[in-house]
C-alpha cells in the first residue's frame, strides 16, 4: 500500500482590492480640492508688474478677495458687501490669530481704487498684517 503524500503549496497571492480603493479616494480627493480651488478665483484682468515674488505655497489661513471690475467683492464663489468682509476677517482672525491670516486681494486693471482701498482698511484694522495683491508678469496672457 502506497501512500501518497500530498503537496502543500505555499503561495504568495497580494490583494489589490485596498490599493484599488486607495486609489479612487486619491483620485476624488484631488478632483475636490481642484473644485475648491475654482471656487476662490474669477476670471479678471489682473495688473501687470515687472517685479514681484510668488506667493503659492502655505495657503493655510489665506483668503482670497477677488474684486471684479464694477467694484463687487466675491469670496469662496459668494458675492460680499463691504461689512461682511469686515465681519469674516474679524471673525478669521479672531479664530486663527491676526498673524495666521493672510488676506490675497485680486482685483481687475480696471476696478476703481476706491472698491479696494476699504479692504485694505479693514484689515488693518483687524491687525492683518499679511496682504497680498495679486499681479502677473508683463506679456503673460490673461488667464487667471
Amino acid at each position: 500500500m502506497r501512500l501518497t503524500r500530498t503537496r502543500r503549496k505555499f503561495g504568495c497571492e497580494v490583494n489589490i482590492t485596498p490599493l484599488i480603493d486607495i486609489v479612487f479616494l486619491l483620485i476624488i480627493f484631488s478632483m475636490m480640492v481642484s473644485q475648491f480651488t475654482k471656487l476662490q478665483v474669477e476670471k479678471l484682468l489682473l495688473p501687470e508688474a515687472h517685479s514681484g515674488r510668488d506667493p503659492r505655497g502655505g495657503a493655510d489661513g489665506r483668503i482670497v478677495v477677488n474684486v471684479m471690475p464694477t467694484g463687487r467683492i466675491v469670496v469662496s464663489g459668494r458675492r460680499r458687501s463691504a461689512e461682511s468682509l469686515v465681519g469674516l476677517l474679524a471673525v478669521e482672525a479672531e479664530q486663527r490669530g491676526a498673524g495666521n491670516v493672510c488676506v490675497v486681494i485680486r482685483s481687475d486693471r480696471r476696478t476703481p481704487w476706491a472698491a479696494v482701498g476699504p479692504i485694505l482698511q479693514a484689515c488693518a484694522a483687524k491687525q492683518i498684517a499679511r496682504v497680498k495683491v495679486a499681479v502677473r508678469p508683463p506679456g503673460e496672457t490673461a488667464q487667471p
